[in-house]
């Protein structure tokens, strides 16, 4: 990752590690940034769900997680070569890398609730940016909080986050999840 300091850790995939990783990270980050209280908070929810989806999808293999910061931002990248990003999209499965060239430019609609909407722009075909389209009548939330749907967990990076991005390498056949949170917390 460009600019800043930088550290790898790895993980195994198992639950067992997962809080004590997270704690390694957090603290390296408080040594390295000194980040305002929200952005830790902030990191530390990118982070479980980030280890979360690494037991769910990467199977038997390591995942690495590399910490860089600076004096703006925290930036997470996760790696594995675990399966690919796939979503449901009007009743199409997409799934990265997607066939073709002709999806740049593509904004598609991955999973809403009655406050927002998380929305993909669909950079090229191995890349997807995440952002969130908030809904301006946020009088009932019932649907959000009584279910969880399958794509809840990338709601909640892409709030906490500035920036959540996935992309495929086609070279390496990886998997990046990548992650800015600004060190002021805002």
């Amino acid at each position: 990752m460009p600019g800043g300091l930088s550290k790898r850790f790895i993980f195994a995939n198992n639950a067992d590690a997962l809080y004590p990783l997270t704690v390694d990270i957090i603290e390296h980050v408080k040594q390295e940034a000194n980040p305002h209280e929200t952005a830790i908070l902030k990191l530390k929810m990118v982070l479980i769900e980030l280890l979360t989806n690494a037991i769910k999808h990467s199977g038997n293999s390591e995942t690495l997680i590399e910490v860089s910061t600076d004096a703006h931002c925290i930036k997470l990248k996760k790696t594995d070569n675990g399966d690919t990003f796939a979503i449901e999209c009007d009743q199409i499965k997409l799934e990265w890398p997607l066939p073709g060239k002709h999806h740049a430019g593509r904004i598609i609609s991955i999973y809403g609730d009655d406050s927002c909407t998380l929305k993909g722009n669909v950079e090229n075909n191995c890349q997807i940016n995440f952002f969130i389209e908030e809904h301006t009548d946020t009088e009932t939330m019932d649907n959000a909080i009584t279910s969880l749907p399958e794509h809840f967990g990338l709601m909640i990076v892409t709030r906490a986050c500035n920036s959540f991005m996935y992309e495929f390498d086609i070279d390496t056949c990886t998997n990046n999840f990548i992650a800015t949170i600004n060190i002021g917390g805002e």
